[in-house]
């Protein structure tokens, strides 16, 4: 959020892109067990591969075709990213949609994570 306001240029916006990418990859490392998850496609994932580790999580965590738009938030927050880091005409507007899709996975995959009693873990909280 810091980055976000100290933005001036299409270059500090994209650099909100990027940031975002990172907590993604980050998110999706944390929550992703590959004896566990396996990948949706059989592609192994690659460590900085967010959308497939992600992707598969939440497909375990919440799984079925009732929950798929909850599983396209999380993709859409990571096109979203990668669109904002590569856009040469990257503006607040983007940036701030972009670190707004990128709190709300985090939330979401929380919520989810807390019925294994990883949440607590993920946001510094106990489990309620």
């Amino acid at each position: 959020r810091s980055q976000l306001e100290a933005a001036t240029n299409e270059e500090d916006f994209q650099a909100v892109g990027l940031l975002c990418r990172e907590v993604l990859i980050s998110l999706a490392q944390a929550v992703y067990v590959p004896e566990q998850h396996g990948s949706l496609d059989g592609t192994a994932p690659s460590p900085t591969d967010a959308k497939r580790m992600l992707e598969a999580y939440l497909y375990h965590a919440f799984g079925g075709s009732s929950h798929k738009e909850v599983r396209a938030h999380a993709r859409a927050s990571i096109d979203l990213a990668l669109n904002l880091q590569h856009r040469r005409t990257a503006n607040y507007l983007l940036a701030a949609l972009c670190l707004e899709a990128t709190s709300s996975t985090v939330h979401v995959t929380a919520l989810l994570a807390d019925r294994s009693g990883k949440a607590s873990a993920m946001t510094g909280h106990a489990a309620t």
